[in-house]
């Protein structure tokens, strides 16, 4: 059986480079791509560790695909607490997780990858475009896949764990409510994600709930970054308002709210509540400790562990699996009544 130094003795170029273009890197032109990929063939290259999943018939690795190609995911503020549940939960019942995280990779080469490092199964935590890119969906109809909290929202038959965020949204706009905030300013996620539009759903049911007219123009999409919430509401508050309320979709989003208020010179909670989403570590330190809803990050990892290797372990016969874990709400101090 031929291996990659055979491949590079018969193309003429250096190991390196033919393990790059095995491996889907962006970095190698086509011509030489094509040439290494037409050699391979040729000379019934396998790569080892596909070669040793086919000879043990069974695969212990469940591999994880985390962040989109700006971020490696290992900044992510959910990383940790998501990785130790998957690992714990792999661990116990004998699997080894490997994380996918090279940026240079071309999208259309996850599949390969998962093939060729003998992956019996994927876990997806993706940001961004990379969420409804069709050569991510199609690990999920080669290999048993599970993905966190990270779903189009056009998708729905695929294995996923999320939190509730339509409830929780619900029970946060409702707080503000309760407060006697009438114009409350949905600062969303990007319109790709599930997420998003649960969280939007929820703030529209809950202003509902108390006959207050939705207005679309109090909800804004924007990626879920600290900066663009930042420009959003440096932005939005730059002119004449009467709102007196944000609701952000994630902790990031609210801190790049609050700084922009700060700069315009309001107060929070003051001038203006802001309520995040996550109740990410450094939410209850900062300044005001803020008012948010906490996802159970751990329970959402140990359950798509658990989905993941039930469905390897039992030939799943291809129904689908999905768990909605609850979130709620924690008062802080970013939230304020209004005077009426």
């Amino acid at each position: 059986m031929a291996n990659i130094r055979d491949i590079a003795k018969a193309t003429g170029f250096s190991v390196s480079t033919v393990s790059k273009a095995l491996n889907g890197y962006s970095d190698i032109n086509l011509k030489t791509k094509q040439l290494v990929l037409k050699t391979a063939q040729e000379m019934d290259y396998t790569p080892n560790v596909m070669a040793r999943g086919l000879i043990t018939k069974k695969s212990n690795m469940i591999g994880i695909f985390f962040g989109d190609q700006t971020n490696s995911g290992f900044d992510h503020p959910f990383f940790s607490e998501f990785l130790r549940s998957i690992k714990d939960v792999c661990g116990a019942e004998g699997y080894d997780i490997l994380i996918f995280s090279n940026r240079k990779r071309e999208s259309k080469s996850y599949k390969s990858i998962c093939i060729e490092n003998g992956v019996a199964g994927v876990i997806l935590i993706l940001t961004g475009d990379q969420r409804a890119d069709q050569n991510i969906r199609a690990l999920h109809e080669t290999l048993p896949t599970v993905y966190i909290d990270s779903v189009p929202h056009q998708y729905f038959n695929v294995n996923m764990v999320e939190s509730d965020n339509e409830s929780a949204a619900f029970e946060a706009t409702d707080y503000l409510i309760q407060l006697n905030h009438t114009r409350i300013l949905k600062i969303a996620g990007d319109q790709i994600a599930k997420a998003a539009h649960d969280r939007v759903a929820g703030y529209k049911n809950a202003l509902t709930k108390h006959n207050i007219p939705v207005d679309e123009q109090l909800i804004k999409y924007c990626e879920f970054s600290q900066e663009q919430s930042y420009k959003l509401t440096k932005s939005f508050f730059s002119k004449k308002t009467d709102v007196t309320a944000i609701f952000a979709s994630s902790d990031t989003m609210a801190y790049g709210a609050i700084e922009a208020l700060k700069e315009l010179g309001y107060s929070v909670p003051g001038d203006i509540s802001v309520i995040g989403f996550d109740d990410i570590d450094s939410a209850a330190g900062y300044s005001p400790a803020l008012t948010t809803v906490r996802q159970q990050r751990l329970k959402i990892g140990q359950s798509a562990a658990k989905i993941l290797i039930n469905i390897i372990e039992n030939n799943n016969d291809g129904s689908i699996q999905r768990v909605t874990v609850p979130a709620h709400l924690v008062i802080r101090e970013s939230c304020g009544n209004r005077s009426v």
